[in-house]
Formats: structure tokens, C-alpha cells, sequence
């Protein structure tokens, strides 16, 4: 299996993983439609879902070095799929929903924690998670076109169905996946291998994650209500299917973009761009009043958070090839994807989205401060090394 064709098996296992994430959105209108959960509710109990997420994921960035990552990416599928069979049954109990989303984000957590651990072992490691994010926005426009058109007709219990058998599917690429690690170098300059706790330390790393963190908060928690802002507009199903699917497609653009640039550019500039653009979007979103603004808003979001995410996770795979930074970012990462929601909650009231735009805007500077000082501090240490 030559490079390309391992960056598209790892990309495939990595979506069927993620597909909470990817259609949260829509996700979040099923449950709020076809069930006694409230949009509040609903937002808590993807929370709880990425809360579990995060915590498999930092108790792995511990121990990667010596985990067998076929092993234990099969668990973690096979979990995710019988909690998700559960859920489709709990949704009349909001405690018992809450423990099945809880126990699926474990099990679709560590076999994400996994992937990104992976391709972080891989050589070209910033393009390989730029097929990565690529097809990750491919699979979330189409579910996001997909759920709210056909929502009347296959439900909450359906939807979660589908994810069950996705996830047994996965199973069988999880073949390709290493097994106990051998030893690696960095990326980006020869550093001493260092312990999983040396690198998670290292103040690069803390940054990075902490950047990370702020700048998945910020993502899902704007994407947790815009479908709820369409529903808000009067605008159809169709409309709302629509713009979430073309927001999402335009993800396609920016994420490749990496695979074709590589490094050329370095890493800093590309996120400022990318933070940018996702400030207009919010912007547009908080002016909007109709269908076109609602469109570009949600096309500038997408583009960017694609761009975005293979340069950080790029920069922290430098850090540890054997994935022990990659592992931590998931886990920050996935802690900001649950507290986005519960945020946004908070901020939301009675409808009121503007309130949750202008509170991601401060989070996406945030981050970007800290991701830039992230990648000071990992060019300072490569010089003291070299």
C-alpha cells in the first residue's frame, strides 16, 4: 500500500469515527424535531458525547507509544456502534440518552485517537491530514444535506441505526492500522525521543493543545445552532439541507489546499488567513436576513475551519511522531467540542443566535494567539537542539 492510498484508508476510518461531529448540526435538529429533548438538551447531550471522547483520548496520548492501535481502534468501533443501537431506544429518558452518548464518545474516541496517531507516523504527515479533512467535509456535506431533507422519514431512531452500521463496517479497515509502534523521530529535526509525559509537557505542547482546544470550542459551538438559525429565517428544510451541505463542501477547497501546498508556506500565516475568514463568516451570520447572507456565512466557516485544522494538527505531529501530541490535541480538541455546545447553550436563550456568534469570534482570537505562540516555542526548541 503506497502513501496516498494509506492517507485515504486512515481518512475513511478517521470520518466513520467522527460521524457526531461531522453531522452535529443536523444531528441536533432530529433530536430537537422527533424527540421530548429541548435544543438545550440536545446540545448537552453532544457534550456529553465529546466529553467522553477527550477523556480516552488523553488517557491514550499517555500511553501511546505502547498501545496496539489495530486493537485498540476495533474496541473502540464495536462500543460506538452498541451505543449508538442503544441510543436509538433511550431518547424518552434524558439520563439513560446521556449515558449512551457518553459510552459511544468512549468508543468512537479512542478509535479516532487512533487514526490521528497514526498518520502522525507517516511521512508528509500535513498532507496526509489534509486528505484527511478533505473528505472529513465531503462525508459532513452530503450527511448534512442528507438528515434534515429525509429527517420525516427515517427519524432519531433511524439515524442512529445508520451510524451503528457504519461503524461495524469500519471495522474492517482498522486492518490497515499498525500495531505496536517502533520507534520514531520528529518531523521536523532529529530530537531525542522523548516520554510520552516529556513531550506532553514541553511548553510547545501545551500551547498547542490549548489552541486547539479554543479553536474546536469555537467551531462547534457556532455549528451546533446554524441550522437553527436557517429554522429561525422561516428558510425550508430544503434551503436549510441546502446551505449546510454547500458550507460544508466548501471545506473541500481549503483542506486540499494542503495537500497541494505542503509546508511551502509555513504554518502561522495559513491559520491567520483561515481565522480570518472565519471572523467574516460569523460577521455575516450576525447580520444576516436572508437565505444569500446565510449561505456565504456558512461557506466562509467551512472553508475555514478545513484550512485551519491540517497546519494544527501538522504543527503538533512535528512535535512527537509517535503521536503522543497528536493524541493530547485530540483530546483538548474534543474537550473544546464539548464545552462549544454547552457554551453555546448558555449564550442562546430563547433564539438568540447573534448572542453565541459574537462569543465565537473572541474564541477564534484566542486561539489564534495561542497557537501562534505554540509554534515560537517549537522553533525555539528546534534551534536549541540543532
Amino acid at each position: 500500500m503506497n502513501l496516498y492510498q494509506r492517507f485515504s484508508v486512515y481518512s475513511v476510518l478517521g470520518c466513520l469515527t467522527l460521524l457526531n461531529l461531522l453531522v452535529l448540526a443536523a444531528m441536533v435538529g432530529v433530536l430537537a424535531d422527533h424527540t421530548l429533548l429541548t435544543e438545550a438538551q440536545s446540545g448537552w447531550a453532544a457534550s456529553v458525547n465529546f466529553l467522553a471522547a477527550s477523556m480516552v483520548a488523553l488517557f491514550m496520548a499517555l500511553r501511546i507509544h505502547r498501545l496496539h492501535l489495530r486493537h485498540v481502534a476495533i474496541a473502540g468501533l464495536l462500543l460506538a456502534a452498541a451505543s449508538d443501537v442503544a441510543s436509538a431506544y433511550a431518547a424518552d429518558s434524558l439520563n439513560a440518552f446521556l449515558v449512551c452518548r457518553f459510552m459511544a464518545g468512549m468508543g468512537a474516541g479512542a478509535a479516532y485517537t487512533v487514526v490521528v496517531a497514526a498518520f502522525a507516523r507517516l511521512p508528509e504527515v500535513d498532507r496526509g491530514y489534509g486528505v484527511f479533512i478533505t473528505l472529513q467535509f465531503i462525508v459532513s456535506g452530503l450527511g448534512l444535506y442528507i438528515l434534515p431533507v429525509y429527517s420525516a422519514d427515517i427519524g432519531f431512531s433511524g439515524m442512529f441505526f445508520a451510524f451503528a452500521a457504519l461503524e461495524i463496517a469500519a471495522v474492517v479497515l482498522c486492518l490497515s492500522l499498525p500495531g505496536k509502534p517502533a520507534q520514531f523521530e520528529s518531523h521536523d529535526a532529529p530530537i531525542p525521543r522523548r516520554t510520552e509525559l516529556q513531550v506532553l509537557l514541553a511548553a510547545s505542547t501545551l500551547l498547542g493543545v490549548l489552541g486547539f482546544a479554543v479553536f474546536e470550542a469555537a467551531n462547534v459551538a457556532q455549528f451546533t445552532y446554524v441550522e437553527r438559525l436557517g429554522a429561525a429565517l422561516d428558510l425550508s428544510d430544503h434551503q436549510i439541507g441546502l446551505v449546510l451541505g454547500i458550507g460544508s463542501l466548501a471545506g473541500i477547497p481549503g483542506a486540499f489546499a494542503i495537500v497541494l501546498m505542503g509546508r511551502r508556506f509555513g504554518r502561522i500565516k495559513p491559520l491567520s488567513l483561515g481565522i480570518v475568514l472565519a471572523i467574516a463568516g460569523l460577521m455575516l451570520l450576525i447580520r444576516t436576513d436572508a437565505f444569500a447572507l446565510y449561505l456565504a456565512g456558512s461557506c466562509l466557516l467551512g472553508f475555514s475551519w478545513a484550512f485551519c485544522l491540517p497546519h494544527i494538527q501538522g504543527l503538533l505531529a512535528g512535535l512527537d511522531s509517535g503521536g503522543s501530541a497528536v493524541a493530547a490535541g485530540a483530546a483538548t480538541s474534543t474537550i473544546g467540542g464539548a464545552i462549544g455546545p454547552g457554551l453555546a447553550a448558555l449564550f442562546v436563550g430563547d433564539g438568540l443566535y447573534d448572542r453565541v456568534f459574537v462569543m465565537t469570534i473572541a474564541l477564534f482570537i484566542a486561539a489564534w494567539l495561542s497557537l501562534w505562540f505554540a509554534n515560537r516555542s517549537a522553533h525555539r526548541h528546534l534551534e536549541g537542539t540543532s
